[in-house]
């Protein structure tokens, strides 16, 4: 999800951004055609949620920051374990 929201804020237009989040959820996610699938990226731009306050880019819809990202997973955590399975990948090259 929080990836969807940075595509809308990089997106020249929300029509262009749920095009690309949706082509990108087809191509690379296991599920990516399911309807949930589908529901979850709508989610990213509004649907099935409630307005929030109007926001440059966001307008009503609801944003996202990387410190909630934060606080749901160890996003540090994460990064030194991919650095590590880097490395390990190299030694064996």
């Amino acid at each position: 999800m929080y990836w969807g929201k940075k595509i809308l804020e990089w997106s020249s237009s929300p029509e262009l951004a749920f095009r690309n989040t949706l082509a990108i959820n087809n191509k690379y996610f296991l599920d990516g055609r399911d309807p949930n699938s589908y529901a979850g990226v709508a989610w990213i731009y509004g649907v099935h949620d409630r307005a929030w306050p109007q926001r440059p880019i966001y307008g009503k819809v609801r944003c996202m920051m990387a410190s909630g990202l934060e606080r749901k997973c160890d996003v540090h955590g994460y990064v030194d374990k991919v650095k590590k399975y880097v490395r390990k990948a190299g030694d064996t090259m």
